[in-house]
């Protein structure tokens, strides 16, 4: 018998996924977790894993997955029939649900899309004792029109900024980097859940904002149908969908499905929930390889080992680590991607959360994603370096991108097994904060504000107050006042030693030169990184090409999360190449001696 509420990774039929169990030995309720598509799925990542842990302290059980094509699971979103997948992986929980908990009755949780496949798996399984439906899609043609909108205001936005994106696939639909293809939108398409002519369960709850009549409508249909219907209010709704970094727990919401299950709210500190390893056989399969969750430091740390078929012999293994607030799959399921892509070259690799993110152990409930990246980001990532290299990889490559970036580098710094790094829209050298604090005003690269003076209607908004001008006028006084104190640090250094800012800056690149480490760091032409790359060493990092194993890259068609398909094939290749080039080459030049903190000025690459 546990003494506290479990989670355990497992995987079943190729979907990865994670089992809570209660502290008890037998549960009578069990209840599956459906996830939202695509970028919604990310944002929730953090609330679905604290609904699950609510769950199972209050005696019931709760899977909850990533279904065929999504997150860790394997496939991928252009494979046929995605949806009349997803649905029928639900029906495949629910039954290893059953299996390995032994629960007498089944529940079905889902969020937007999510609440709309648990309906229709409800329907097909029979015999669902309690169906909860959060902000439910109840028509996928207007849920089409949604994801269609969506995209276009990305694109309104990259194309403000002036920054190319190319088109995505033909006939396709979706936003942030997930999309649907023609067969999906076809099923889609047919879906009226108010046409549905079987009960999907014995009792319904649906939670959404205002009086919808559509959700009013659906509710009258499944009460004309016999079940037991309840329409609650989602207040906080948009403050948990919402970017990864600041979405919130709707903790009100919760508790009013804690409440209609029969179990307490929550009202204070929850029990400790026990991360446990899984099933040392359990993996998933794909075309080159397999991967396999793993928990380990003491089951601190969550994470997938990606292992190709047929290893590439003395091929170091790649460390892939978190992107913001976004778990170990990345934006646009990037890592996911670019990890099998790698175990088809013979590359092992690692992707795991840092505590506090995704699946690790939190340090404390209150942690901020501040204290996450500034106190133990670089320390969780040495641990992932120390794993690796005691499976058996004596040498690691680290990738991240924005934050991922920053703690890529510093691990490459402080760790001796690590040989290489790239890092994507590196946003800082020196830990500051500026992307994680709720309601900053989000100012753009400078080269976006400088060709925005050329147009007159960005003027008219200035003047009108729709753009904030005081805040841009602010951010960009800052950055003059950064280039100048580099500068005159530059020189203050050389004549009389000072330590300043940009010096250590400067002695942090020239550090991981003098240690020989493969360094690449990429950007998209307008991320704001480049203007900290340019107030230390140059415009586009030029001052860095008299060094040997550091490099700067702009690639065009990037934007700052590789949202685009083009911007994630882009950065993919360009590290495929990095490392075949740079770290698999086996060439270590020797550095320059006499380094100091003196770089010199090169031509513009």
């Amino acid at each position: 018998m546990t003494t506290s509420p479990s989670m355990t990774p497992v995987t079943f039929d190729g979907c990865f996924g994670w089992l809570h169990r209660p502290a008890h030995t037998q549960a009578e309720m069990g209840v599956v977790l459906c996830n939202p598509f695509g970028y919604e799925a990310l944002c929730i990542y953090r609330g679905w894993r604290e609904l699950a842990e609510a769950l199972a302290a209050r005696g019931i059980a709760v899977l909850r997955f990533d279904y065929p094509g999504t997150g860790d699971s394997s496939g991928n979103e252009d494979d046929p029939q995605r949806v009349r997948a997803w649905v029928d992986s639900i029906k495949t929980a629910a039954a290893r649900l059953r299996a390995d908990t032994g629960v007498t009755r089944l529940g079905l949780c889902g969020l937007r899309l999510g609440g709309t496949l648990a309906a229709l798996a409800a329907e097909e399984l029979g015999g669902v004792d309690s169906l909860v439906m959060l902000m439910p899609v109840s028509s996928g043609k207007g849920y089409i029109r949604e994801l269609e909108l969506q995209h276009q205001r990305w694109l309104g936005s990259q194309d403000a900024a002036e920054l190319r994106v190319d088109v995505e696939p033909a006939h396709t639909i979706g936003a942030h980097g997930f999309r649907l293809y023609p067969d999906s939108l076809e099923m889609l398409t047919q879906v009226d859940l108010e046409r549905a002519t079987q009960c999907p369960a014995r009792r319904v709850l649906m939670q959404d904002l205002g009086e919808s009549p559509r959700v009013k409508r659906l509710a009258a249909h499944y009460q004309s149908q016999g079940a037991e219907t309840e329409l609650q209010w989602f207040g906080e709704y948009s403050k948990f969908v919402f970017d990864p970094i600041f979405s919130q727990t709707p903790v009100r919401a919760f508790n009013s499905v804690l409440e209609w299950f029969g179990v307490a709210a929550v009202s204070g500190a929850e029990p400790t929930v026990e991360i446990r390893a899984g099933v040392p056989s359990q993996s998933i399969e794909f075309a080159h390889g397999h991967e396999t969750p793993v928990v380990f430091d003491d089951n601190r740390y969550a994470g997938v080992l990606c292992q190709p078929t047929r290893a590439l012999e003395g091929a170091p293994a790649v460390l892939f680590v978190n992107t913001g607030g976004v778990h170990r799959v990345g934006e646009g399921r990037f890592t996911v991607l670019m990890a099998r892509r790698l175990a088809a070259q013979g590359i092992a690799s690692l992707r795991m959360d840092l505590s506090g993110l995704g699946d690790s152990m939190r340090r404390d409930d209150s942690l901020s994603l501040d204290m996450v990246y500034a106190r133990y980001s670089i320390g969780d990532a040495r641990a992932g370096v120390d794993w690796l290299t005691a499976l058996g990889h004596p040498k690691v490559v680290m990738f991240g991108v924005c934050t991922g970036a920053y703690v890529s580098m510093h691990t490459a710094l402080t760790h001796p097994a690590v040989v290489g790094c790239t890092g994507v829209n590196l946003p800082f050298f020196i830990w500051d904060g500026a992307r994680t604090r709720p309601g900053t005003q989000h100012v753009a690269s400078s080269v976006v504000y400088r060709r925005a003076m050329r147009n007159p209607r960005k003027w008219l908004r200035l003047l009108t107050g729709q753009a904030k001008g005081r805040a841009i006028t602010a951010e960009l006084a800052r950055r003059m006042v950064a280039r100048v104190a580099a500068r005159t640090g530059t020189a203050l250094e050389r004549l009389l030693g000072h330590r300043t800012p940009g010096g250590a800056v400067r002695k942090l690149v020239l550090e991981l030169e003098r240690k020989g480490v493969h360094t690449s760091f990429m950007y998209g032409p307008l991320d704001e990184g480049l203007e900290q790359l340019e107030i230390h060493f140059g415009q586009h990092g030029n001052q860095l090409q008299k060094l040997k194993h550091v490099c700067t890259t702009v690639v065009g068609t990037v934007d700052h999360a590789l949202f685009s398909c083009a911007a994630r094939e882009a950065v993919m290749t360009r590290f495929e190449v990095f490392l075949r080039e740079r770290v698999l080459s086996g060439r270590r030049e020797a550095v320059a001696p006499n380094l100091g903190l003196r770089v010199a000025p090169a031509q513009r690459r």
